[in-house]
């Protein structure tokens, strides 16, 4: 399964809150449904492709003021998405 597409499953399906790429990266990796290893990077370029217009602005960030930190969440186009792929849950 691609990547891309556990990412989506992975934060439609916990709407509206967010979470930074480790997180998403660590859950993911957990799953399961991984055919090979991907790093917090491969994640975090993954998360930019779908919140471009190109891709329907699956997801967006949130950066923190203070920290800098980005919080990834998904975006109502992005749940959509997500429920007309069939609602798949990934992560636990």
């Amino acid at each position: 399964m691609s990547l891309r597409t556990l990412i989506l499953a992975f934060l439609a399906a916990r709407s509206p809150a967010s979470f930074p790429a480790e997180v998403i990266h660590a859950r993911i990796s957990q799953s399961g449904f991984l055919d090979k290893e991907v790093t917090v990077d491969s994640v975090t370029s993954e998360l930019r492709t779908l919140a471009t217009a190109k891709m329907g602005e699956l997801v967006n960030v949130d950066i923190h003021p203070v920290t800098k930190g980005e919080s990834w969440w998904a975006t109502d186009a992005g749940v959509k998405r997500w429920t007309l792929d069939g609602r798949m849950n990934v992560g636990g």
